[in-house]
């Protein structure tokens, strides 16, 4: 981009969504609320989780940075797949497919996530732990639908609930920090 153009950094508008999508949904998959309004997270996801981030990747494009790139140019993706699942695609599968089919969404986006993560250990410690999070969470969450057994995806809506508010802090950081010309929020920046 020539003519004295500096694009921003979109990583914040990204991470936000991320992190609220995916906190709107661990509410449910913990059971903190009734699962009959789950239906309230597919806009969500459809447009804020998804579109802004697959925007987000495009821009980082732009920007050069293949790692914010790869990263909401995958989770974007994510979130309208979910959605269009949840809404349209879901319905066709019998019940009995239904589980094994969601568990293998949930693992191949767990396998994404953790290259992500191995990447990610040269950036900061708090988007360490938020990858190693969600890692963490799409195996639980990828377990409980393979078997049923709603432990898992119980324990896999309070690991998400974790990583979304780590996320939240890491987005604060980046926009309160860039405002403020100054780190008033760490991040704990790794040696390069």
């Amino acid at each position: 981009m020539g003519n004295g153009f500096k694009m921003g950094d979109p990583g914040a508008w990204a991470v936000s969504a991320f992190a609220t999508t995916s906190f709107m949904l661990g509410m449910y998959n913990t059971g903190l609320l009734h699962s009959g309004g789950v239906a309230v997270v597919l806009p969500v996801a459809f447009f804020y989780g998804g579109m802004i981030q697959i925007i987000v990747g495009i821009l980082e494009v732009l920007r050069g940075n293949m790692f914010g790139a790869v990263v909401f140019g995958t989770y974007g993706p994510f979130w309208v797949s979910f959605a269009a699942i949840e809404t349209w695609f879901g319905k066709s599968l019998s019940a009995a497919d239904a589980g094994g089919a969601v568990s293998l969404f949930l693992a191949v986006f767990a396998v994404l996530t953790f290259y992500f993560f191995l990447a990610s250990l040269k950036t900061d410690r708090v988007l360490v732990v938020i990858f190693a999070l969600i890692f963490i969470a799409l195996v639980l969450l990828s377990i409980g639908a393979a078997s049923g057994v709603s432990l898992f995806t119980v324990l896999g809506g309070w690991v998400t609930l974790v990583f979304a508010v780590i996320a939240w802090y890491h987005a604060a950081a980046d926009m309160i920090n860039f405002t403020f010309e100054s780190k008033v929020l760490p991040l704990g920046a790794i040696k390069k």
